[in-house]
């Protein structure tokens, strides 16, 4: 017994596929030319929004500034407890 292939789409809906459509849809979605394309991208863009300082340690500075603002508000609320 083999049972009907089901696409949610993002509202929810199910559509019941055909076993054919299902190959086609398949085949798109495990497409080699799509992943190789996609890997393409990433190698050619690699480094190209890249600047002297990292993304990731001037968020973690802000928010570091951010937390300690905020628990000088609280300390200020609370009377310095």
């Amino acid at each position: 017994m083999t049972l009907p292939a089901r696409l949610i789409t993002p509202k929810g809906e199910i559509i019941e596929l055909t076993p054919e459509a299902y190959r086609r849809v398949r085949k798109l979605v495990v497409s080699p030319r799509a992943k190789r394309a996609t890997t393409k991208f990433i190698h050619s863009t690699y480094g190209k929004y890249a600047g002297k300082t990292s993304l990731t340690k001037a968020l973690l500075a802000e928010r570091a500034a951010d937390l300690a603002r905020e628990e000088a508000k609280i300390k200020r609320w609370h009377g310095g407890k």
